[in-house]
């Protein structure tokens, strides 16, 4: 007996030894320092989320950010994810660029005070001056870890990077790196052509350690989220980011000390209720699989195309997918609506960019500014307003001019 309860008592000191505690003075159970129960409790309060692209680097004023502010509380939208790229706000990874800076902090400011939660997201970098294509703010160098070599210049550069732009910002506390990067679209190889999906994913998990060193260093309360991958092929890619942070050879061995929130980009043109959740809950699984932990998710972009879908159907689509996220996605906090207005000027991409809004075209491009039909409400934004619990109008540009 007495051979038994030494062994056993052994064994406990082994298990506490191995569980430890983190930073925060929670047992850490072999999740390293970043790691923090609470990360995971989901709170549905922030299920109605929106993308805010009212302002950018190339037109200071072109949409009128204060009103589009005012019908996000009218729509009842609680959670917002700011595109915060660094070369918007930063001259390099060290000096701020003062005008779009002080916009930005005037943006964030208004959304701290309606009491929405803050998604920061920057998928820009920088490269040095004159090195191949250095002025693409989203090319990556090839993985080289020789030393002396570019791409550890680089990474070390992208870590001051986020450093500086999370300290421009204490007040976010969720922070997105970079965006769907298993996509050619947003990971272009900086010497020329495309990577495989296997080469993006461990130049990506690099990003991921390094930007989560700087965020942390600026701000050790920040939230660090992968950025939202695109479905097709996410599964094999976020595998082979789980795969490389187990193989201890990319800086650390714990998942949360690359990403602390999951997240990808479902968008589904013929939204299908039992495909949306099974492709959903088979993402999740390779995180629970990988993990053996709960990790919350975010949704930092979804919505519909009138290019691919008729403007009937999104009608339908819209409350749909809230109340199926709401309801039967238990891992998900927030489902951002890409987008707010249409963008018929948008070169970016193919032609569903331009009609995925909630509101038409708020830019009159020359014509005529006191145009009723610009930033006029969809009965889409009528149905996101009363599945949200959202009041108030929806005519605010109409009523501005009347």
């Amino acid at each position: 007996m007495k051979l038994k309860n030494a062994l056993l008592g052994i064994a406990c000191l082994t298990a506490l030894c191995a569980c430890g505690t983190n930073a925060r003075g929670t047992s850490s159970m072999d999740y390293g320092d970043h790691y923090d129960p609470k990360n995971a409790v989901v709170d549905k309060k922030f299920i109605f989320g929106m993308g805010d692209l009212s302002w950018s680097e190339k037109s200071w004023t072109e949409i009128d950010w204060q009103q589009t502010h005012a019908l996000m509380n009218n729509l009842g939208v609680s959670s917002v994810r700011v595109w915060l790229h660094c070369n918007w706000v930063m001259s390099n990874s060290t000096t701020y660029h003062q005008k779009g800076l002080d916009l930005a902090k005037q943006i964030v400011s208004s959304h701290v005070q309606a009491g929405r939660q803050i998604i920061g997201m920057n998928h820009s970098n920088f490269h040095k001056a004159g090195y191949k294509n250095s002025s693409s703010t989203t090319a990556k160098p090839s993985r080289d870890m020789s030393e002396g070599s570019y791409y550890l210049e680089w990474l070390a550069d992208y870590e001051t990077t986020w450093f500086n732009l999370v300290s421009a910002f204490p007040e976010i506390e969720y922070w997105e790196i970079d965006n769907e990067d298993n996509n050619d679209v947003f990971f272009p190889r900086l010497e020329g052509g495309n990577f495989s999906l296997r080469e993006k994913a461990d130049i990506y998990t690099d990003m991921l350690y390094y930007a989560s060193r700087g965020i942390h260093r600026a701000n050790p309360n920040a939230k660090t989220i992968l950025g939202g991958l695109v479905l097709s092929g996410a599964e094999t890619f976020l595998q082979h980011l789980y795969d490389n942070i187990a193989s201890g050879d990319f800086g650390s061995i714990y998942p949360d000390d690359y990403f602390q929130i999951a997240c990808w980009h479902p968008y589904m043109p013929n939204f299908n209720r039992k495909l949306f959740l099974e492709t959903n809950d088979g993402i999740y699984g390779v995180i629970k699989q990988n993990e053996k932990k709960d990790k919350k998710v975010f949704f930092t972009e979804m919505g519909f195309s009138e290019a691919d879908v008729s403007a009937k159907r999104i009608a339908e689509f819209v409350p749909a997918l809230y109340t199926l996220c709401k309801e039967e996605l238990p891992y998900l906090e927030s489902v951002h609506y890409f987008r707010m207005y249409d963008a018929l000027d948008s070169t970016w991409g193919s032609s569903s960019e331009k009609t995925f809004g909630l509101f038409t075209d708020p830019k009159s491009h020359g014509v005529d500014n006191e145009n009723p039909t610009l930033a006029a409400p969809k009965t889409s934004a009528y149905k996101y307003q009363e599945v949200a619990g959202g009041t108030g109008s929806l005519t605010l540009y109409q009523d501005k001019i009347a």
